[in-house]
C-alpha cells in the first residue's frame, strides 16, 4: 500500500510553486507515493498540472464568512484530513489554524516549521518534529529540510516545472496573440506586486521599455487579474516613448501557467520580488529580479541564471542598473 503525503502551505503563489523541489523529492524517495497539497484557494494554480500532485485542497482564508460558516468549513477539513489517512505531512507555515488540522491526521509523521512565536507545547507537541526555519538559507533549503527531518533523503534542490503544459499553454497564446512569433523574439516585463513596498516607479519602468525598444528589443508585459495591476500596467506604457509595434500588453490576459509559458520563450525575464520571478527560475530563464525590503537571501530566485540588484528601498534602484545587466545577457 502506497504512502500518502500532505504539504500545507497556507501562504501565497510564490511560496506555493516553492515547494515543487519538495514534492520531486518525495517522488524520488517514494515513487508510488501520493502526495496532497493544502492550500489557500486560487494559490496552487501554477501547479495544477504537475503529474506528481494528486490532489490540491484549496480552503478560505481563515478570515472569510462569518464565524459559524467558519467553524462548519474547519470541521469538514478536519474530517476530510482524517479520511485520507496521511503517513507524512509537512507544515511549513504557522498558523495557530494548522494545530487541529495536525491533530486530525492523526498518527502520522509530521514536520512543522520552528518559530520563535511558536515554542510552547500545544504547538511543539502538536507535530513529532520541529525543523528549522531558514535563517540565511533560501526558503527551497528551508523546505528540504523538512523533508530531512523525518528521515526522507534530498536527491536535488533544483526547482522544475514540467515543461509538456507549457508548450500546450504557449501554442493557444501564440495562436491568439501572432505578435509571439515574430523571428527576433520578446522580453517579458512583470512589474507588478501585491505589495506597495515591492514596486519600483512606474516612470522607471516606463523608460526602461523605451530604451529597450531602442536596442530593438519587442517587449511582453504582464499583470495579474487584478484591476489595479492593469491600471498600473496601462500608466507605464504611457510613460514609455515607444512605437506599439515593439509592445504587447498582456496586463490582466494570462494565467500563472500561460505567464509561465511566456517566461519560458522569452529572451530573458524582468521583474520584482514576485512569483514571476520564481517561475522565470522554475522555467531556467535567464532574468532580472529588482529585490526590496525582502531578504534576498531568503527569496531570490533560485537559478544560477538569475541577476538580482538588491537596494533597502527601490526607488534607489535606477533605470542604468537594470539596462547595465540586459545588456550583459544581449550585448
Amino acid at each position: 500500500m502506497s504512502n500518502k503525503y500532505l504539504i500545507v502551505i497556507l501562504r501565497f503563489h510564490g511560496d506555493v510553486l516553492l515547494t515543487k523541489p519538495m514534492i520531486d523529492n518525495i517522488k524520488l524517495n517514494d515513487p508510488d507515493g501520493e502526495i496532497d497539497l493544502l492550500l489557500y484557494k486560487g494559490t496552487g494554480s501554477i501547479l495544477e498540472q504537475e503529474k506528481s500532485i494528486g490532489e490540491i485542497i484549496e480552503i478560505d482564508n481563515a478570515s472569510k464568512g462569518n464565524i459559524f460558516s467558519r467553524i462548519k468549513k474547519e470541521i469538514n477539513l478536519w474530517a476530510k484530513v482524517r479520511s485520507k489517512k496521511y503517513n507524512y505531512a509537512f507544515f511549513l507555515t504557522t498558523q495557530w489554524r494548522v494545530v487541529p488540522i495536525s491533530w486530525a491526521i492523526g498518527k502520522a509523521k509530521k514536520s512543522a516549521v520552528d518559530d520563535k512565536k511558536r515554542r510552547k507545547s500545544l504547538w511543539t507537541k502538536s507535530f513529532s518534529v520541529i525543523f528549522p526555519e531558514a535563517l540565511d538559507n533560501h526558503i527551497i533549503q528551508r523546505n528540504l529540510s523538512a523533508l530531512k527531518s523525518l528521515e526522507l533523503k534530498v536527491f536535488n534542490e533544483d526547482l522544475m516545472l514540467d515543461p509538456v503544459p507549457l508548450e500546450q499553454e504557449y501554442k493557444i497564446l501564440s495562436d491568439s496573440f501572432p505578435f509571439l512569433n515574430q523571428d527576433n523574439g520578446y522580453c517579458l516585463i512583470h512589474p507588478t506586486s501585491r505589495r506597495e513596498k515591492k514596486l519600483w516607479d512606474k516612470e522607471k519602468f516606463g523608460e526602461l521599455i523605451s530604451l529597450l525598444g531602442k536596442k530593438n528589443f519587442s517587449v511582453v508585459i504582464t499583470s495579474g487579474p487584478d484591476l489595479h495591476e492593469i491600471g498600473y500596467v496601462e500608466e507605464i506604457l504611457k510613460n514609455a516613448d515607444i512605437v506599439d509595434e515593439k509592445v504587447l500588453n498582456l496586463a490582466g490576459k494570462t494565467s500563472l501557467l500561460g505567464l509561465a509559458a511566456l517566461i519560458s520563450r522569452s529572451k530573458f525575464f524582468i521583474g520584482l520580488d514576485s512569483v514571476a520571478s520564481h517561475i522565470a527560475a522554475s522555467v531556467n530563464k535567464e532574468s532580472i529580479t529588482l529585490f526590496g525590503p525582502s531578504n534576498p537571501n531568503n527569496w531570490k530566485p533560485w537559478s544560477n541564471r538569475a541577476k538580482v540588484i538588491v537596494r533597502d528601498d527601490l526607488k534607489n534602484i535606477e533605470v542604468g542598473d537594470v539596462m547595465s545587466l540586459a545588456e550583459e545577457m544581449y550585448p
